[in-house]
């Protein structure tokens, strides 16, 4: 077994560079993704190809906002000019063609697909990602929210070189894809969906609650639903 450490510091140029067209065509054939009416693909640069392809395929877009501190920005299909859509969905068209979603909103427009890049995978599905946990934090903020569809499915971006022989460490926190995309296929398919996942409150510090629009209001429904519950006992 490989610790997170050694991986990060083996595959650390993994990070950069955007994903083959190719990667991003074959996101296109997955099953969920043609079912999907809204996807959430991550913020980075190799995942830009991506995230236009599902505008310009009807899809409801939805992306993390930097450090998931504004929670997540909702593109809508069809609203942004072609030659914007570059712009659009990086961090700095987040703003100007996006929208915030407030945290009630999330359950109306369930994530059928989700989409994030890696440092490397396992065997097993399980990913070692930039350090900061975002991913794996919005998935489980989604879910809570009832923000995720039942059949809900995350895949993973990268090339081929990126699939290690042997299991990475894991955590409480950890997703394991259901899938891996390299220019050459998709490889380590396996069952399963996210719906289930939860925020582990436990593990959060509460300054990183406070940072996170969406975390505080969620750790706010949950402490007046504990309190409405102990009055309706009294």
């Amino acid at each position: 077994m490989i610790t997170k450490e050694a991986v990060r510091a083996d595959f650390s140029a993994a990070a950069e560079g955007k994903a083959s067209g190719k990667s991003a065509e074959l996101v296109r054939r997955l099953e969920k993704y043609r079912e999907a009416k809204r996807i959430f693909v991550g913020p980075t640069a190799r995942l830009q190809q991506v995230r236009i392809n599902a505008l310009t395929d009807g899809k409801e877009l939805l992306v993390p906002a930097p450090g998931l501190k504004e929670g997540f920005y909702l593109l809508a299909p069809y609203e942004i000019p072609f030659k914007h859509l570059a712009y659009a969905v990086g961090y700095k068209g987040l703003a100007q063609y996006g929208r915030r979603v407030a945290v009630e909103e999330l359950c109306q427009g369930p994530v059928g697909l989700l989409v994030t890049d890696c440092l490397a995978v396992d065997p097993g599905g399980y990913f070692v990602g930039d350090g900061k946990g975002f991913f794996d934090l919005a998935v489980a903020i989604l879910a809570e929210l009832r923000g995720l569809a039942p059949e809900a499915e995350a895949y993973g971006l990268g090339e081929q070189a990126q699939i290690l022989d042997q299991e990475i460490e894991r955590g409480a926190w950890d997703i394991r894809l259901n899938g891996f995309i390299a220019p050459e296929g998709i490889a380590l398919s396996s069952a399963g969906t996210h719906v289930d996942r939860r925020v582990l409150w436990d593990e959060l510090e509460p300054k990183r609650v406070r940072k996170i629009t969406p975390l505080w209001k969620l750790n706010m429904q949950i402490k007046d639903a504990l309190s409405q519950a102990a009055e309706n006992r009294e």
